[in-house]
């Protein structure tokens, strides 16, 4: 879950882990630790059409899920960072 200090500027003031509740400080609009950002659009034929999910997971909360999944997630390393 994503808190802004002001609705019309948008500017990022944290993060906090939908998954366990753990707070991410946020520096300069920048999360000071891995994040992962989830927006799902659901489309027809879901059984949630039109709606959009949005959540937040902590690295320790993202490893949990993934720990879990039937078919490993497949991870390659990236070359540059930019």
């Amino acid at each position: 879950m994503r808190e802004y200090k002001n609705k019309e500027g948008r500017i990022l003031h944290r993060i906090i882990c939908n998954g366990c509740g753990k707070i991410i400080t946020v520096q300069s609009g920048m999360p000071m630790e891995g994040v992962f950002q989830v927006r799902q659009v659901w489309e027809y034929m879901s059984g949630k059409d039109g709606e959009i999910d949005n959540f937040d997971l902590c690295e320790e909360c993202y490893d949990r899920m993934t720990a879990q999944f039937q078919i490993p997630l497949t991870r390659t390393e990236m070359v540059e960072m930019v």
